[in-house]
C-alpha cells in the first residue's frame, strides 16, 4: 500500500469520505469529510474535518486532484476539452 500511495518519501495525502445513503433509494451520496496520510509503518493516520453521525461508513480513497485546481466547469475535463464541448 506504501507504493501506491506515493512511497516513503512521497506521502501522498488519500481522501476521506462519508457514504451516505439516500431516504429515496438513489444512489449513495460520497461526502468528503477529511484526510488520510500513509505512515513509515505503512499504517494510516485519519484526520477528520467532519465527523459523520448519520453513517458508520467510511472510504479512503486516492485523490484525484492533488497538484492542479479543478477547472473552472468542475467537471473534470481539461479546460480546452470543456470548451470545445460547449461548441
Amino acid at each position: 500500500m506504501t507504493e501506491a500511495n506515493g512511497g516513503p518519501s512521497g506521502r501522498k495525502p488519500l481522501s476521506v469520505y462519508a457514504v451516505l445513503d439516500r431516504k429515496d433509494g438513489g444512489k449513495p451520496y460520497w461526502m468528503k469529510v477529511g484526510a488520510a496520510f500513509t505512515n513509515r509503518d505503512s499504517s494510516l493516520t485519519v484526520v477528520l474535518d467532519a465527523f459523520p453521525s448519520s453513517t458508520n461508513r467510511l472510504q479512503i480513497r486516492e485523490q484525484k486532484f492533488t497538484d492542479e485546481a479543478r477547472p473552472a466547469g468542475g467537471n473534470g475535463a481539461p479546460r480546452g476539452e470543456e470548451e470545445e464541448a460547449r461548441t
